[in-house]
């Protein structure tokens, strides 16, 4: 991809966020299948073409632009899978290219998607996690359950926080999200995944998933304590989410906030 200075488009995003408006809505979605690769936003069949677009929250600059592509079927260790291209574009030139490119393997079934293996080019070396290696099922593994559910596990309080409650499903209510000139009717999803920060919270994300079954925004919280600092102290103004006490701010691993 060609970054051309004064463009006001990056591989068909713009330069700058759009507007981005999140209304709650009295027409609850209850269930959504989501067949993608959580939160890697391509679903693992044949024909598969997304990308995505990452901005900073608080200047709303384009960060990067990720482009998956199905390159075809694929075998790893006798499991039937499809081979998926990740090229990475970055805008900004402090952030160093992660993928030149990327392979993933993954598949799909009635249940999710699930990894299959992961290889990347780090400093001209090819590093490769396959299905059996050490570490590859904590950082690449488990069924993303395609059934996303609102049954009421977060119920939000008077104080606009959050307290879970036997409920199924990770489903936090029912959004109409604009973005620029189109509007989406979205359930929303707190995924928690213990991290480097728990017990002070770990991570979380806060996903609005279209009705039918894409993810059309998206946002990375470290719980408030993380490993270098009070992120409270640090990003008085970052967005937070409050659940069961536990205070997330809205931060991820590049030590900034992003709007997906």
């Amino acid at each position: 991809m060609n970054i051309e200075i004064g463009s006001e488009m990056v591989d068909g995003f713009p330069l700058t966020r759009p507007q981005v408006t999140i209304q709650e809505s009295s027409a609850r979605l209850q269930e959504v299948d989501c067949p993608e690769l959580q939160w890697w936003f391509a679903v693992p069949r044949l024909a598969e073409h997304c990308k995505w677009a990452v901005y900073e929250a608080d200047r709303l600059e384009l960060t990067e632009v990720v482009e998956i592509v199905s390159v075809g079927s694929a075998t790893i260790r006798d499991i039937d899978c499809i081979e998926l291209r990740v090229e990475q574009h970055v805008k900004r030139e402090d952030i160093p290219l992660e993928f030149d490119p990327g392979y993933m393997y993954a598949l799909l079934d009635d249940v999710g998607a699930r990894w299959v293996g992961f290889t990347r080019s780090v400093d001209g070396k090819r590093v490769v996690e396959v299905q059996g290696d050490r570490h590859f099922e904590a950082n690449w593994g488990g069924v993303m359950n395609r059934r996303m559910i609102d049954g009421g596990q977060y119920e939000r309080q008077s104080d606009g926080s959050y307290k879970t409650t036997d409920g199924e499903g990770i489903g936090a209510g029912t959004y109409d999200v604009t973005i620029g000139d189109h509007r989406f009717h979205c359930l929303r999803v707190f995924d928690a995944i213990p991290g480097l920060s728990a017990p002070n919270g770990g991570e979380l994300v806060e996903v609005f998933v279209e009705a039918g079954g894409r993810t059309v925004f998206f946002r990375r919280y470290d719980g408030r304590f993380f490993p270098d600092g009070d992120l409270v102290v640090k990003y008085p103004d970052n967005r937070r989410i409050v659940i069961n006490d536990t205070v997330y701010v809205h931060h991820d691993c590049t030590g900034r906030a992003h709007d997906t």
